[in-house]
């Protein structure tokens, strides 16, 4: 097995409150001095929340740098220090205005890996109470609550896929082949 890269210096290149942009010196596999340009992030959570009659959420988000709408499940950015499921119970209240009173953990994955080392945490949330959307001034969103191979649907056939949400599907199914259960209760 061979060793991992030696890091021999850092420098933040941009920093704001969600991320850095980096420019790494380290030891690449032949010894040599190499530059390696990144984005730092925290990560993000995703959510899957599920309802007893087996609906589902998903959010129409307007996405500033794509100038369209994506079909999406609630996803938030991150910050140093915080917890992955503070984050995702958190921006499942703010962007689609639900408590939920159960969080199994599905998993996570690298979204950018070549260009970041964000990790994206998914959960599923169910025991949904809705509560109402406490958006910010940067976000447009409206909430659609739809059978769940509707929402699967809407999620795998649009032509600009939200990679963090069909991931997040994919991990759900993970999830469901070691043996776990949709069912309201088990």
């Amino acid at each position: 097995m061979s060793r991992p890269f030696e890091r021999l210096g850092r420098e933040v290149l941009v920093d704001n409150r969600w991320h850095r942009y980096c420019r790494d010196r380290y030891v690449q596999a032949d010894g040599s001095e190499g530059e390696y340009f990144y984005v730092d992030m925290a990560g993000s959570c995703g959510t899957i929340p599920l309802f007893d009659d087996g609906t589902t959420l998903l959010l129409h988000v307007e996405r500033y740098l794509l100038g369209q709408a994506l079909w999406e499940f609630p996803i938030g950015g991150m910050r140093p220090g915080e917890e992955p499921l503070a984050v995702a119970q958190n921006e499942l209240r703010e962007e689609a205005g639900v408590r939920a009173g159960r969080w199994d953990g599905l998993g996570y994955f690298a979204p950018y890996k070549g260009a970041s080392n964000e990790l994206c945490h998914f959960f599923l949330a169910r025991d949904l109470e809705q509560v109402g959307q406490d958006l910010e001034p940067s976000e447009r969103i409206t909430v659609h609550r739809l059978p769940f191979d509707e929402a699967r649907d809407r999620l795998v056939d649009q032509e600009c896929g939200d990679g963090q949400s069909l991931a997040g599907l994919m991990l759900l199914d993970r999830w469901l082949r070691r043996g776990n259960t949709l069912a309201a209760r088990q």
